[in-house]
């Protein structure tokens, strides 16, 4: 989660850091030296602090409330040099979600204490706290259940493995039943999250579909692309591992194309989050309907060359689309060459105005 920042004026105390954005606020004196003394030490950072004591190449603020709402929004981090109960005040009207929280870490102004206060495991805010506390030579406070009994956390092992949370409602759920021992099962047949789980994890690993049998009951973690069986209660884990080759004519509405993708990826019980990426000719890099529809789904469009594509051996070569763009292919050829895999988990399928095929990269 790469946010924009919220500097409008003073610059960034470290400039040089582009991925992630850290605020760090300050509402006194001692607070504001505190917080250039960590900004120094934590790169992509910048100080806010109220008017009355902002040091030199801090950003002004007269109440915090102004400016508060847009650190929340644009910053991947926060750090609050206050008490609890205004760092509290603050975030309870924004928070939304484990998956898109920032972290945030309350910090006395005299360093003593680094509470993680929000988004501890999948925002890292155990981790700042940590950080914080090393900074200031202070004790970091981590109330996270895991943590303290040193049980494995789903949340920050899914994060490690680069998969996406489909049903985040049920993870409080499956963190419980970790913590309380309660039996678990497991389905991960490419290993993508086991091997970010410690070697004792308990869980009860199935290596089929099929073999859920009585453990239909009972919850579990379900990490493929692949749709879960119905009537199974468990934690979805997407990997980005699928690309979508798209054909269209041109002037096709994005409604269209969405609905297309959507039908075809139920049919073949794939998970819209585990789309990696679209992928087609180059000539269609202007065409509204395809730009508009990567945009719904929030994946990007990889553009091929000609040259790229028209060497790639398909199963459904079309002289009619050759004679149109110069190459047999748009949807199978551009999806397994941006998937860098020669085999095709959905062949070339047609709709009115667009063709479609999906590849699996070997590698999410």
């Amino acid at each position: 989660m790469t946010k924009r920042s919220i500097i409008n004026s003073g610059m960034p105390q470290n400039p040089n850091r582009s991925n992630q954005k850290t605020a760090i606020f300050a509402l006194t004196q001692k607070g504001a030296e505190l917080a250039a003394r960590i900004s120094a030490r934590i790169p992509g950072s910048a100080c806010l602090c109220n008017y009355r004591y902002a040091l030199p190449g801090m950003t002004l603020f007269g109440h915090i409330s102004e400016v508060f709402p847009s650190a929340w929004r644009e910053c991947d981090s926060i750090i609050c040099i206050m008490g609890c109960g205004i760092a509290v005040r603050m975030v309870s009207p924004l928070l939304e979600d484990k998956t898109v929280d920032p972290a945030v870490v309350v910090l006395d102004q005299d360093g003593r204490f680094a509470v993680s206060l929000v988004s501890g495991h999948i925002g890292g805010a155990n981790e700042l706290a940590r950080e914080v506390a090393s900074i200031t030579g202070g004790q970091a406070v981590i109330t996270t259940a895991s943590d303290l009994q040193d049980k494995p956390a789903v949340d920050l092992a899914a994060k490690s493995a680069g998969l996406r949370i489909e049903n985040s409602g049920i993870l409080s759920r499956i963190q419980a039943a970790i913590l309380d021992g309660e039996p678990l099962w497991i389905f991960d047949p490419d290993g993508l999250l086991l091997k970010h789980l410690p070697a004792d994890h308990g869980l009860r690993v199935i290596s089929a579909a099929g073999d859920l049998g009585p453990l239909r009951a009972s919850l579990g973690i379900w990490v493929s692309e692949l749709l879960s069986p119905r009537n199974v209660r468990c934690l979805n884990l997407r990997p980005a591992n699928l690309v979508i080759g798209i054909g269209c004519n041109r002037g096709t509405p994005a409604e269209e194309i969405v609905g297309f993708i959507e039908k075809k990826l139920k049919e073949n019980r794939l998970a819209p989050l585990s789309i990696k990426h679209f992928a087609t000719l180059d000539i269609k890099s202007n065409e509204r309907g395809l730009l508009d529809a990567a945009r719904v789904f929030d994946r990007p469009i990889h553009f091929c060359a000609r040259e790229e594509i028209e060497g790639i051996v398909v199963p459904n070569p079309s002289e009619t689309v050759a004679r149109h763009v110069g190459a047999r292919s748009v949807c199978e050829a551009s999806a397994l060459w941006t998937a860098g895999t020669q085999e095709l988990l959905v062949p070339k399928t047609k709709a009115r105005n667009c063709t479609l095929a999906v590849a699996r990269v070997s590698s999410p």
